[in-house]
């Protein structure tokens, strides 16, 4: 059994100090998607108008003083109003439902399974369970969708974490927010933070003994805009009245927990939040991390410090940067949901930001018109163009990028950049080279191994601290660097999930004699001959046998190896 796959989800999931385990007591590194846009959604992955660098800069960090961003298709609530505008009441007195039955289908959580996921963020909106009206009424057709996903997910074997994306009041003024202005009114008045802990009771009350279920998310990237930071003491406040309440009802499931800053700030998590049970973990987001354990740093010494789990509850940088760096959270237990599942496709046909993306429908431009204050379209062509778009949400419409899932996941075919050796050795230990000088970029330099510079572009060199340069050109170290190894000097690449005989080769230059083995026995011997870095030369092909993790070892026997990439092949 892999710790990675479904057949790890077995029983309540739990805390053990630092590391998730099943109810087995058998780790788990939890990993699966965020469901983006199913009752929460966020207009910047649905299609909406492209909006120039400085108006975007509002969304995120608005403020007394400055404008309004004029988009009209951010979150739940503006998209209610501009459909509202666009098709009437009536449609809209049905559009949200039809919208997240076709959007999140049983289709999807099948796939997931298949993609070789374990659990999945379920992406929750106070507004979708919960009218706004006086009194506390419940949306049952909201409940029973709810229900039913959580159904599929005990059905495929997937753990769910219920992740409350937008609250009551809303809770961080920025995109997809359930926000009435631009300040966290969950904080600030009686009614919202009452109205969102006793719909946290409802759910609980309803689901809580579900074992498929893994936790609870209890809010979204709180407290996150700097006209905002002053409220972060309320955050606390909110999550132990929160807790307190929720353990009366369940006392088995996790709570997950993120700090303020967009999930990103660790000042709030300076004591236990649930002592009595001690079964809660650290949510971070963390999108563009480097492929190495400095990004993390922080996190692992307040992992340490609270005794608790860590979950990259969004992330995300690129398939081959996110395989090595998944590689670094699996070996400390870091739990790790990308964002999102399902996005749209751009108006080109371009892929969105998940593995998963709907097409726009014909005219969309026309929508996208009114959300920039034109024309409106008459509601006869409103109607037509809004019910296509929620029929083209369904999986069997999607284009699933299922090459960049297995490239995070470490899966052949795959070119892993030399620089993207293992950390550690096969029985845990530290990998360690022996170069005593600094790198290129700075880029794993706890390592002692030389990284050297192979690519076309300038030579970084240490930045001016009288003006930026704007056309100083980005770096990226899998890219732009490439690993050198002695005579005796080695390292290791593990890919995962080989199903079939494998062909490794190498690709680099030097006058060398390269052994590659794996698991002491030797796959074979391989040769290069001098030349350049920027135009690397491939060795012959070894067979790799199958297996569910496979480790490489890539040896110099004579001279000097600059390998640029190992390449894993059917």
């Amino acid at each position: 059994m892999s710790k990675f796959d479904n057949q790890c989800v077995k029983g309540v999931l739990k805390t053990q100090g630092t590391r998730f385990v099943n109810g087995e007591g058998e780790e788990v590194i939890l990993h699966g998607y965020g469901v983006a846009n199913w009752e929460n959604v966020e207009g910047f992955m649905i299609g909406s108008a492209p909006l120039p660098r400085d108006t975007f800069q509002f969304i995120l960090f608005p403020g007394p003083g400055k404008d309004h961003n004029p988009e009209r298709w951010t979150c739940r609530r503006f998209v209610s109003q501009q459909v509202r505008e666009l098709c009437g009441q009536k449609y809209l007195d049905t559009f949200w439902d039809r919208w997240e039955e076709n959007h999140l289908r049983e289709e999807d959580i099948a796939l997931m399974a298949d993609l070789g996921f374990n659990c999945v963020r379920i992406v929750l909106n106070a507004n979708a369970l919960l009218y706004e009206e006086p009194g506390i009424q419940f949306h049952e057709g909201g409940f029973g969708r709810l229900e039913k996903v959580i159904d599929w997910c005990e059905k495929y074997r997937l753990y769910a974490i219920l992740d409350m994306h937008g609250v009551v009041g809303g809770n961080n003024g920025a995109t997809g927010d359930s926000l009435f202005c631009e300040y966290p009114s969950l904080f600030l008045d009686k009614e919202s933070k009452e109205r969102q802990i006793l719909l946290w009771e409802e759910i609980v009350r309803r689901f809580g003994s579900r074992w498929i279920i893994a936790g609870y998310d209890l809010i979204n990237e709180p407290v996150s805009s700097p006209v905002q930071h002053e409220y972060i003491p309320l955050l606390e406040q909110y999550y132990e009245e929160c807790i307190e309440r929720i353990r009366k009802i369940d006392t088995e499931h996790i709570f997950f927990l993120e700090g303020a800053k967009y999930a990103r700030d660790a000042r709030i998590f300076d004591h236990s939040y649930d002592p009595q049970y001690h079964n809660w973990a650290i949510s971070i987001h963390l999108y563009g991390a480097s492929p190495e354990i400095k990004d993390l740093y922080p996190w692992l010494l307040k992992r340490e410090e609270r005794n608790v789990p860590l979950w990259l509850g969004e992330c995300g940088a690129g398939p081959i940067n996110d395989a090595v760096f998944y590689d670094i959270c699996a070996h400390y237990g870091v739990a790790y949901t990308p964002w999102g599942w399902k996005t749209a496709l751009d108006p080109h046909g371009h892929p969105g930001h998940g593995p998963v993306n709907h097409p726009l429908p014909k005219d969309w431009e026309k929508i996208q018109a009114f959300q920039m204050v034109g024309p409106r379209p008459s509601y006869e062509e409103s109607i037509r163009i809004m019910d296509e778009f929620i029929e083209l949400t369904k999986l069997e419409h999607c284009v699933i990028n299922r090459d960049g899932v297995r490239l995070a996941a470490k899966k052949p075919d795959i070119d892993l950049p030399g620089v993207a050796y293992d950390m550690w050795e096969k029985d845990g230990r530290r990998y360690y080279g022996s170069w005593e000088l600094s790198n290129y970029l700075n880029f794993r330099l706890e390592d002692h191994t030389k990284l050297i510079w192979a690519s076309k572009k300038a030579l970084p060199y240490p930045k001016f601290a009288w003006y930026e340069d704007k056309n100083e050109e980005r770096y990226h170290p899998l890219e732009d660097l490439a690993l050198e190894l002695s005579q005796g000097e080695y390292a290791n690449y593990t890919v995962r999930g080989v199903e079939k005989d494998c062909q490794v080769r190498l690709s680099g230059v030097g006058a060398c004699e390269v052994e590659l083995s794996c698991d002491g026995v030797t796959l074979g011997i391989v040769t290069l001959e001098e030349g350049d870095i920027l135009n690397p030369k491939e060795t012959d092909a070894v067979v790799l046998s199958p297996g569910e993790e496979r480790t490489v070892k890539v040896t110099v026997k004579k001279g000097i190896l600059q390998l640029k990439t190992v390449k894993f092949a059917y």
